[in-house]
């Protein structure tokens, strides 16, 4: 990650920021896909954005982006389908509900990142310093938090939320305690550090042993941040660890993982590596190279963000 990076998701959480607090102090509100529509340019050029328009969205979910993290010297990337969420408060209790229509959303969600074989993420925009005026800091007490502030576009697997998706107030209680602030993720000063996974005993690739215990750069750095959140959480669950492995189609940078579920509804080494690759897939190198969007694409994502790193 770069100090430029950092600072294009800067401007990005800033313009987001101003435009919920704006709308708030009008009494207006605001909703997520509006937020994205406002703040999300302001990356550019470190962060590109393509839209599709919504004869080309067809059947797909207005708020559902594709995100790829690219290394252009390596190669590498790490895909994610990110769908925008937001926090809200209603009878003194922050909710955030991804269970819309008894969860189908959250399994169409699901199922069109197992399409694009990548893992499925949630942005969920916490309103800007008016809207959250009332929630305490929950990182260091500092008036001036710089986490707080970050926190207004945070970061959150779907895996994480999977049991509490019908309590829209502990959906809300996980994403304040346990997302990401977008800032956070590409932070070159901050990193992962050793992931203590459950499974880490029976391992034995050293390529990805050593992605689990020591510094990583790019978009496996990205990557390693998100998952060692659910690594985290998995080690809380009272399930024993699965000495089986999976193999991953595609392209995967570590093709053999463990195939341990957890709680989750299938192997989340498999869920989020899937998304860590040795190239692109081919419709990121048609936008790369301005060729038109195949159907297959644009039927079912709002749009595709590149993020160089």
């Amino acid at each position: 990650m770069t100090v430029a990076l950092l600072g294009a998701f800067g401007r990005v959480r800033v313009a987001a920021e101003q435009y919920m607090d704006e709308r708030d102090r009008a009494g207006l509100g605001w909703v997520e896909e509006s937020v994205t529509d406002i703040a999300v340019h302001k990356g550019l050029p470190e962060v590109r954005v393509v839209q599709f328009n919504r004869q080309q969205e067809g059947g797909g979910v207005g708020a559902d982006y594709l995100w790829w993290w690219l290394d252009q010297t390596s190669g590498e990337c790490f895909g994610m389908l990110v769908q925008a969420k937001r926090l809200n408060r209603a009878a003194n209790r922050w909710t955030v509900d991804i269970g819309h229509r008894d969860g189908k959303q959250l399994g169409d969600l699901s199922r069109t990142a197992s399409q694009f074989e990548v893992p499925a993420m949630f942005a969920v925009y916490t309103g800007g310093q008016l809207f959250r005026r009332d929630l305490p800091c929950i990182h260091d007490k500092d008036p001036d938090c710089l986490s707080c502030r970050r926190m207004a576009i945070s970061i959150i697997s779907a895996y994480q939320l999977w049991t509490n998706w019908e309590s829209p107030a502990d959906t809300a209680t996980m994403v304040l305690n346990d997302s990401i602030p977008l800032e956070s993720l590409v932070d070159p000063a901050l990193g992962a550090g050793t992931v203590w996974d459950v499974n880490l005993p029976a391992i034995t690739s050293a390529e990805l042993r050593s992605f689990l215990l020591h510094d990583q750069q790019g978009p496996r750095e990205i990557a390693k941040r998100i998952f060692e959140a659910v690594a985290r959480q998995r080690a809380m669950s009272f399930s024993a660890a699965i000495a089986e492995t999976i193999t991953i189609a595609s392209a995967p940078i570590f093709p053999v993982v463990p195939r341990d579920t957890g709680h989750y509804p299938n192997s989340y080494f498999e869920h989020f590596l899937r998304g860590l690759r040795t190239s692109p897939p081919p419709y990121v190198r048609d936008i790369q190279e301005n060729r038109p969007m195949p159907p297959a694409v644009a039927s079912r994502v709002a749009g595709v963000i590149l993020i160089n790193i």
